[in-house]
């Protein structure tokens, strides 16, 4: 017989308030919990101590060396009303000149407004060639140079579910400053005045704008989607390219401004239509046209500055001198490309999808200028001449494709796609000397004609071993042969026939990859990869018999591993190993022309080490270590030409500790050290260099 004690009986009362009052407690603590911060501001400052080269520091690290700081992010979002949420991300760094303003409105069931500014700035070394043989540099200029590039945008939306969504945006985008060029310049203090070489430092004056206005509209509804979009562009180009040749030589010292300038209008149309037909086939169609008007400027000018008037009695001119000035010409271009593709589903886990792609682009071009030149002699007598060519040339390309998937093998998944392109063209070139007077003369009168067929397979299997470990192989084939005919060329007997005197030349590349990952344990996630590639070139000239001109073999192997020896520690390693080498016939010849060129490697490592540990529940410590190398991929061959190719060893060691003060604020610490060491440049682009960065983060 069950019996309830009295005792018993008392304390169930007891539970019961026990456990309301435990509820309130709970529901109290619940609605008191405090909401997550969701906007933030960083403030950070960054320094550097340098011993080395200061512009080869910037350009490996795209950091300004004499420090920067500021905001390095701010994130604010706030609800203005029920239905509207203002949202503001921003970033102002003095010194890196990396600045950012981009604020959003999104009101629901309506549409958003966005309007915005980016600006950062990309470094590089306008430092020269080295000759190992001679122990030669020369600097001309300041080597620390920049551009900035900036984007201000402004973009409306209209985006009301089951109705047509609407977008109208514009960009305007602009890029000025420097950079680098290795279209050195020659000098004979290196050598000989007999023996000239190409190591002097040219630069790159850019200045870019382009406007951009796009639009587009699109509309969702049952199984099909319709787009239609419509985009302008206005650009204008004024950049030059400045080189000195035979700097600091007495009546050799001279400089050659080559400015290219351009003015364009793009406008293209484009729209598209997809239909789902039924479950198991949905067709997507698209078409563009796209029309450019181009207006050229230019000249070439030799002087004693840069940027200099024409003077046919430039005093330090010299024979073969060639330029150019007063350039000016237009261009046009047409381009139709219409594309139709399905995917069709005949069975669970088959589908392949047919596509076809037809382009046509249309060009005509036409330039005026006036060519100069200097002779020899003692007078070097100057020349000038009024040139005009024309070209038209007109491409037609189509192209069809296969690809299939399928995995209804048990943990096999394969795929397969072939692609076959057939495109043919007509160029038309004439050339004419004092166009429009009685001493006109043609110089070129040609018409070429082309044909081009491209054949691309891929083939992957994807085996999915056991839960953790996958291995993905591929295979992958391409190949293209280009045939060239001359209808009409009068340029046949000239010395000057480039690239006329090529008949056929054919290309070919094969590629096998393999992919491993899996799961060593509970803690440990390896990725391994290898990819083998060789491409050969043989080329026919008009003549000569079909030979290989190069022939360009790849190995790459990458290792990824993470390891997670406790809850609080993590460690990642990366490593990536490349063997690459160029062989040309160019490097077997001997006598006057052996030693000039070499086979060209770029044999590189990269690899990095870092890891985590939380140190307590508000700390943490993060150490990283990245290495690149290039090594076996530089050949000294100064005493006969510029040596050219890389070794190098790249390294950066990092710390980093983060301690949370408490909800609203967290500081980081960061000590980093980078060390570059540049053998081709014969320690002139070596650097070391000891960063310290901060951080304070206030959310809110």
């Amino acid at each position: 017989m069950n019996t309830i004690s009295p005792s018993s009986q008392s304390r169930r009362p007891v539970a019961a308030l026990c456990a309301v009052l435990c509820g309130l407690v709970a529901l109290n603590a619940a609605e008191k919990k405090e909401p997550p911060l969701e906007n933030y501001i960083d403030f950070s400052v960054g320094a550097a101590s340098l011993d080395g080269d200061k512009p080869s520091f910037q350009k490996g690290q795209q950091l300004e060396k004499d420090g920067f700081g500021g905001i390095e992010a701010l994130h604010y979002t706030k609800a203005l009303n029920d239905t509207t949420t203002l949202t503001l991300d921003a970033r102002a760094l003095a010194g890196n000149n990396d600045y950012l303003f981009d604020l959003k409105i999104t009101k629901d069931d309506l549409g958003f407004l966005k309007f915005g500014y980016k600006e950062f700035r990309v470094w590089y070394d306008g430092s020269g060639g080295y000759l190992p043989s001679r122990a030669f540099i020369l600097p001309l200029y300041d080597e620390d140079l920049f551009t900035d590039r900036a984007n201000l945008w402004l973009e409306l939306g209209y985006t009301v579910e089951d109705r047509p969504q609407f977008n109208l945006r514009y960009d305007l985008f602009t890029r000025e400053g420097t950079k680098d060029s290795t279209s050195w310049g020659d000098t004979g203090l290196a050598v000989s005045a007999s023996a000239t070489r190409g190591l002097l430092p040219t630069f790159l004056k850019l200045d870019e704008k382009r406007h951009q206005l796009s639009a587009n509209v699109k509309q969702t509804k049952d199984n099909s989607t319709w787009s239609l979009a419509v985009r302008a562009d206005k650009g204008d180009y004024e950049n030059s390219r400045n080189i000195r040749r035979r700097a600091n030589e007495t009546g050799l010292d001279r400089k050659i401004t080559a400015k290219e300038g351009q003015d364009y209008d793009l406008f293209q149309m484009r729209g598209s239509y997809e239909n789902k037909i039924h479950d198991k086939l949905m067709v997507t169609t698209a078409v563009a046209r796209t029309t450019i008007d181009t207006t050229l400027s230019g000249s070439r000018i030799y002087g004693a500055d840069y940027d200099p008037v024409y003077d046919p009695a430039f005093a330090n001119r010299q024979q073969r001198d060639e330029g150019f000035f007063d350039l000016h010409g237009e261009s046009e271009m047409k381009q139709t490309v219409g594309t139709i593709s399905a995917r069709y589903e005949p069975k669970e886990r088959l589908v392949i999808v047919p596509a076809f792609r037809f382009e046509s682009i249309d060009w005509t071009n036409f330039v005026h200028f006036e060519e100069t030149n200097v002779g020899s002699g003692a007078s070097r007598p100057p020349t000038m001449e009024a040139v005009g060519a024309d070209s038209e040339k007109d491409w037609k390309v189509i192209s069809e494709s296969l690809e299939a998937r399928y995995a209804g093998i048990k943990n096999l998944s394969l795929s397969f796609k072939g692609e076959w392109t057939k495109s043919e063209g007509d160029l038309t070139e004439l050339r004419v000397l004092e166009p429009g007077t009685s001493h006109a003369a043609i110089s070129i009168d040609r018409d070429s004609e082309f044909e081009r067929d491209t054949q691309k397979y891929a083939a992957t299997a994807n085996w999915y071993v056991r839960p953790g470990t996958t291995v993905a192989v591929q295979y992958y084939y391409k190949g293209r042969t280009n045939d060239y005919r001359a209808v009409r060329d009068n340029t046949v007997s000239s010395a000057d026939r480039y690239p006329a005197y090529i008949a056929n030349q054919d290309f070919e590349t094969n590629d096998f990859n393999v992919r491993f990952s899996t799961k060593l344990g509970d803690k440990v996630r390896s990725v391994t990869r290898y990819d083998y590639q060789v491409t050969t070139i043989n080329t026919q000239d008009i003549g000569l018999a079909l030979a290989e001109s190069a022939e360009m073999e790849t190995h790459v192997f990458a290792q990824s591993l993470s390891w997670m020896p406790k809850d609080r520690w993590y460690v990642q390693a990366t490593i990536n190993v490349v063997w690459d080498t160029l062989r040309t016939p160019a490097a077997t010849l001997t006598g006057a022309a052996g030693g000039l060129v070499k086979n060209s490697d770029a044999n590189y490592t990269y690899g990095s080490l870092g890891a985590g540990y939380a140190l307590d529940e508000d700390s943490d410590l993060y150490l990283d270590y990245t290495v690149s190398e290039s090594r076996d991929s530089w050949v000294n061959n100064s005493d006969r030409t510029v040596a050219y190719g890389s070794e190098y060893t790249t390294q950066l060691a990092s710390a980093t500790w983060t301690r949370r003060l408490d909800r609203n604020i967290s500081v980081s610490l960061k000590y980093a050290y980078a060390k570059n060491e540049d053998v081709p440049n014969g320690g002139y682009a070596d650097y070391e260099a000891h960063l310290i960065y901060g951080k304070l983060q206030y959310r809110f």
